[in-house]
């Protein structure tokens, strides 16, 4: 496990556009490329670049460019893929950073560090989908088993630079306050080139980060962070007509969702320039876990012993999971010992863009 030390607040300082006055620029460029966002220093390297030094200034400028001429090619990628759908009769849903290319102006798009197309398809239209990918070279690389509660496939091409992957439905769904009819409204129709898509609202985009971090890859329950998706949150929140709170409060389902989106959302304000909502009480749950968060970020060792806090949830977890409420009996308050060996073993691993 890595340590970070002081290095989280001076990285964002300058994801902010302020460079710290003694930064240890080794140590934060080490944490940017791991956090997959040194592309977003680039703003930060232009205001300051007569003060920072002329390797760090090279290095980033670099990477930046690379990185624009790849999502370039990832949105050329993009475009074919969906004209291919639309030639086979289906009109895909784009989102993550799929959403992102399709919405955003090449300046945006060369920001984001990202390795792969996430598009969603109608069940019905799974097989339909995948032969038409099939036809433009695309082979499936992984395809789920059918025992993971959602379906998926992972599709490559050699001559590109990232996969396409297609889902058939949004990623933890459960935390959605939205029947299927909801969710529709949400999804707005995008021209990328000649091709048709489908792209969700700011705050659904925001969910589908936020449940796919929180639950998908368990930062919730290991107190991780992802600061790249950090900063797409605060993309949306400050884009014109940007991302509104309080539509973004009303879709969450259930207290372990709301504590979850709460918890991202607070150390969103904490470590960026985002205010929180003076109308929005800052409840203790989520308090916590972002203390917890910070302090395990400042002390990577600490987090094994900081593990509990994250099942300050888990009857709520229970509910969620449809599983029956503890009896006096059976006060299952703590995961089985299986789950608990394999929060352990993940907050071992050095996951890329966790901290």
């Amino acid at each position: 496990m890595a340590s970070y030390s002081h290095t989280l607040l001076p990285l964002c300082e300058c994801l902010c556009g302020r460079p710290p006055h003694r930064g240890d620029w080794k140590a934060i460029i080490a944490l940017a490329n791991h956090t997959l966002t040194t592309p977003s220093l680039i703003a930060c390297v232009r205001s300051h670049r007569a003060a920072l030094p002329k390797d760090v200034v090279s290095y980033v400028e670099e990477l930046h460019d690379r990185n624009a001429i790849r999502n370039e090619r990832l949105n050329t990628q993009l475009e074919e893929a969906i004209l291919t759908l639309n030639d086979a009769g289906i009109t895909p849903l784009l989102i993550k950073g799929a959403a992102m290319l399709a919405t955003s102006p090449p300046s945006a798009r060369a920001l984001r560090l990202m390795c792969d197309l996430d598009l969603i398809v109608y069940p019905d239209e799974m097989d339909a989908a995948k032969q038409a990918l099939a036809s433009i070279g695309y082979h499936v690389d992984h395809e789920s088993d059918g025992q993971q509660a959602k379906w998926y496939a992972d599709l490559k091409r050699p001559c590109d630079v990232g996969m396409i992957d297609l889902h058939q439905g949004f990623p933890d769904r459960s935390c959605f306050n939205q029947t299927p009819d909801d969710l529709r409204s949400h999804l707005h129709p995008i021209r990328i080139g000649t091709a048709n898509a489908l792209v969700p609202s700011l705050e659904l985009r925001a969910l589908v980060l936020l449940g796919h971090d929180q639950f998908q890859d368990y930062d919730y329950w290991t107190g991780s962070i992802d600061l790249r998706h950090l900063l797409d949150l605060r993309d949306l929140l400050t884009a014109p007509n940007g991302m509104q709170w309080d539509k973004l409060m009303a879709m969450v389902s259930g207290t372990l969702a709301r504590n979850a989106v709460e918890t991202r959302l607070l150390l969103l304000t904490t470590l960026f320039d985002i205010q929180w909502p003076t109308h929005h009480p800052k409840r203790l749950v989520p308090r916590l876990q972002v203390w917890r968060q910070l302090l395990q970020a400042r002390i990577p060792l600490i987090r094994y012993f900081l593990l509990p806090m994250g099942f300050l949830d888990y009857r709520h977890h229970r509910a969620r999971a449809g599983l029956p409420a503890p009896d006096e009996r059976d006060r299952r308050y703590f995961p089985k010992l299986s789950t608990l060996y394999f929060l352990i073993s993940l907050s071992h691993k050095y996951r890329t863009g966790k901290i």
